[in-house]
């Protein structure tokens, strides 16, 4: 392409207005002119051009890859910030050279040293993981650090972390009204999971004053941007009225939004709606479908119910051996309906031989999680001695936290003790 005696400053220029108007291949070739005289932002554009195969040629796209990072690392060698960022992130993941987190850290550094705000974040990450911190003891501290310079240079992905980093006192003292101020300078710039993040705030009243109204705006602006958990809390809201007037049809539409973006819980919570006949008509089998692909994807809640759909016979056979395997699989990450029901099956030697040592463990699982009915029964195995010693000052403690949240059966453990 013919430069007519422009400068390399002036055919970058050129380039970037082609860039703008998406004449990629146009540019290409004027910032190759341009990367002739060692232009650093010539050579950063080249970088990014075959990074994403942008006007690229056929010829050359099983190469993109080692061509961005040579491209590059040129304009990094030559000083040039957000190409020493990119060069990073090359060595980090292995794309167009030898992996090494070692030169990646380095290259994210020099570029952080720039202020550099994307530098900054993936520094902050690779700290978080316990890569390229200065003190291996401070990780969190120095990956916190980190967040918080990209935030007070007005980063949305840095303010988004640093509330991350108050909200759960990683690195930082766990400041809920902190949190809130970082997600609320990130939401203001649209970013959709501050706006979810401090959709939650409001809605537990963390950090600021409870509002399910407000809750619910920032869960449907998140939705909005096409952010899957959000989609589905905004169709939670529709269904049960929190913070915006019950609507069926729309907690369906978001569910099913939601769901076609592989959130795990809209498939369980459509399931739901399915099983029990609110907003469509009762179907088992579409809600068991909508249940085993929320399992897949990893539903606790989806893996319980299933378990209760072969417990019961639901739209099935009963079938105990596999309510039992739906139920373990949720009970080993921590569901405590599914121990409680679990506890059930193995205390009873229902589908299973009984075991009530294990069936003990699984109540006091649930128990120490809050459930009243393992609360109820980790009582009873006290006072009875099933899997455990007889203990009364246990059974009645266990009793007691059973009754205070209003369980029958406990209340009138408690008066026979």
């Amino acid at each position: 392409m013919e430069r007519n005696n422009k400068s390399a400053e002036e055919l970058c220029k050129d380039a970037m207005k082609l860039y703008g108007e998406k004449k990629y291949k146009e540019a290409l070739e004027l910032w190759k002119t341009a990367a002739e005289e060692n232009n650093a932002e010539a050579l950063y554009m080249l970088g990014i051009c075959y990074n994403y195969n942008l006007g690229v040629d056929e010829a050359y796209k099983d190469n993109c890859a080692a061509l961005a990072s040579g491209y590059f690392q040129k304009a990094a060698d030559l000083g040039h910030a957000d190409a020493q960022c990119f060069a990073g992130l090359c060595y980090l993941h292995g794309i167009g050279v030898e992996k090494s987190e070692t030169k990646a850290v380095e290259l994210l550094k020099k570029s952080a040293e720039k202020n550099c705000t994307a530098a900054m974040n993936n520094l902050g990450l690779l700290c978080d993981k316990g890569i390229g911190a200065e003190d291996p003891k401070k990780n969190d501290e120095e990956s916190f650090a980190w967040f918080a310079k990209s935030a007070a240079l007005g980063d949305s992905t840095g303010q988004l972390y640093a509330g991350i980093a108050y909200y759960e006192g990683n690195g930082v003292r766990r400041d809920y009204v902190e949190a809130v101020k970082m997600y609320s300078l990130a939401a203001q710039q649209g970013l959709a999971e501050a706006l979810f993040r401090l959709g939650e705030c409001y809605d537990d009243g963390e950090g600021v004053n409870e509002n399910p109204i407000e809750a619910f705006k920032l869960y449907k602006l998140a939705a909005q941007k096409n952010h899957a958990k959000a989609q589905c809390y905004v169709g939670y809201c529709y269904e049960y009225g929190l913070g915006v007037s019950r609507n069926m049809g729309e907690a369906l539409k978001w569910y099913t939004v939601s769901a076609q973006n592989n959130y795990f819980q809209a498939y369980c919570n459509l399931g739901c709606c399915y099983e029990e006949g609110r907003g469509v008509k009762k179907d088992m089998k579409t809600a068991i479908g909508l249940y085993e692909k929320g399992a897949e994807l990893g539903s606790l809640d989806a893996m319980f119910n299933l378990g209760n759909v072969y417990a019961f016979g639901k739209g099935v056979k009963e079938n105990a051996e596999l309510a039992i395997g739906y139920y373990a699989e949720a009970a080993e990450s921590g569901h405590a309906a599914a121990q409680y029901n679990l506890a059930q099956h193995l205390m009873y030697g229902i589908g299973i031989d009984e075991d009530p040592e294990e069936a003990f463990k699984w109540y006091s699982e649930s128990a120490s999680q809050g459930d009243a009915d393992a609360q109820y029964a980790v009582g009873l195995c006290y006072e009875e001695g099933m899997g455990v010693e007889v203990d009364l000052d246990e059974a009645k403690e266990w009793y007691a936290r059973a009754a205070a949240q209003g369980n029958a059966r406990a209340k009138k453990a408690l008066k026979k003790l």
